[in-house]
């Protein structure tokens, strides 16, 4: 099979006490029918959105080249496409990220990607912050770890054309925000918040049952859902779990929505608490 790689290296900037370099890619579809999309960004800001519906990928990397190593790279095997983007810290460097302090790292990453080709996700975030707006995108996964960073996912207005296989986030030290939930058109998904904190939103429509699996340590979880809808949940915990309800009926070991109707859709919820807090809220629609 052939084998396509391009990494287009637009500038290094060389002013004076400037370390920036700037990668640059602008990659057309060109027959490609999927692309898998890695991302292990350990320190920086991150933006992702839809972008031109002929283009695969376009989009940049600017990161401190002495201190810091870093990949933007496209390639492709056949009708897919892969997009790489990977930073690598200096472990003995001596920074604080967006502070003037010591060493003054404004790294920062903005991808934009065809709406047209179906994507697998897997994203790994670490210091920083990242906006990841994945309306009118056409995923199949989404998998991503956010560690000490602050991030907000929104899956947008529009549903999700085809249904992907899962959502899972795992939010360590950092904060997670997911918004429209539903609109990602996935029946399994699975969060896991350690010392962190992530809030769950979910609107858009429910077309189907699913099922969410929810796990946390030491953290928060708060969960926002529609008034109207079905929701069964369930957990373990200890004595030092902590979970606020409100306008649930104990059924069992299951707490029900109220005006719970068997004919409609049901949000199942499943929970693991250590000795953190699952919150359940009911929003306007």
């Amino acid at each position: 099979m052939l084998k396509f790689a391009s990494v287009i290296i637009i500038m290094c900037l060389a002013f004076s006490n400037n370390l920036d370099k700037i990668l640059t890619l602008n990659e057309p579809l060109d027959g490609i029918q999927s692309m898998k999309v890695n991302i292990d960004y350990n320190l920086g800001n991150l933006v992702m959105e839809a972008g031109q519906a002929d283009m695969a990928v376009t989009g940049y990397l600017k990161y401190n080249y002495q201190n810091i190593d870093g990949l933007l790279e496209y390639e492709r095997f056949g009708s897919t496409g892969v997009l790489h983007l990977e930073t690598d810290v200096d472990v003995g460097w001596d920074f604080e990220f967006d502070d003037g302090k010591k060493n003054k790292i404004f790294n920062e990453s903005e991808l934009y990607l065809s709406p047209k080709v179906p994507l697998k996700m897997n994203i790994d975030v670490g210091m920083g912050k990242s906006n990841l707006s994945l309306d009118h995108l056409t995923i199949e996964n989404f998998v991503l770890d956010c560690g000490m960073c602050e991030t907000i996912i929104d899956f947008g207005e529009s549903f999700n054309p085809v249904q992907c296989a899962t959502v899972d986030i795992d939010a360590g030290l950092g904060s997670a925000t997911v918004k429209n939930l539903l609109n990602s058109n996935s029946d399994r998904m699975e969060f896991e918040c350690g010392l962190g904190t992530m809030n769950l939103h979910f609107g858009g429509l429910l077309k189907r049952d699913i099922d969410v699996d929810i796990s946390v340590g030491l953290g928060t979880i708060e969960i926002e859902i529609p008034e109207g809808m079905n929701v069964i949940f369930k957990y373990d915990g200890s004595f030092l779990s902590n979970v606020d309800l409100d306008d649930f009926s104990l059924i069992s070991d299951e707490y029900y929505s109220k005006d719970f109707n068997k004919e409609n859709y049901t949000i199942y919820i499943t929970g693991t608490i250590g000795a953190g807090s699952i919150e359940i809220n009911w929003i306007d629609n």
